[in-house]
């Protein structure tokens, strides 16, 4: 028994087929804004990390700083008790470890619901891709 072509119209095909291009792109968006959060999140986890250990850190505790391109800096650490904490634009507050710790927990809070909106949506999108794709695969195939 042979499973008969769903009758769809020539413009109902050519709205599927821009749906599906339309439903592609949203999700390779997605994707990278996905891949952004997710290296926030890693970067705000290491600096919680790091303000764990700076807070019980001795002073003129060595340590090795990042100055970037994978190099380091060995310095001595001073002052343990305050952080400069860019607060967005180049603007920098003075926050006690405490307060920028209560800081990044906020960041981290808000990039986690960004991320969960995200992969729902994600889901959302690719639901409808895999409902769209085998009516289009059925009916090319039978036209092809």
């Amino acid at each position: 028994m042979t499973e008969k072509t769903p009758s769809i119209d020539q413009r109902e095909l050519q709205r599927l087929v821009l749906e599906y291009q339309y439903l592609r792109q949203v999700l390779n968006t997605i994707s990278q804004q996905l891949e952004i959060l997710n290296t926030t999140r890693l970067d705000l986890l290491k600096t919680k990390m790091t303000l764990d250990g700076i807070s019980v850190a001795n002073k003129n505790a060595e340590a090795l700083v990042p100055i970037g391109a994978g190099v380091h800096l060995y310095v001595m650490l001073r002052n343990v008790e305050r952080v400069l904490l860019n607060i967005g634009h180049r603007y920098f507050m003075e926050y006690d470890i405490k307060k920028a710790r209560e800081y990044i927990d906020k960041r981290l809070k808000e990039v986690d619901e960004t991320l969960k909106k995200l992969q729902e949506e994600s889901a959302n999108v690719n639901k409808r891709l895999t409902e769209i794709a085998p009516i289009l695969q059925k009916y090319l195939r039978s036209s092809g």
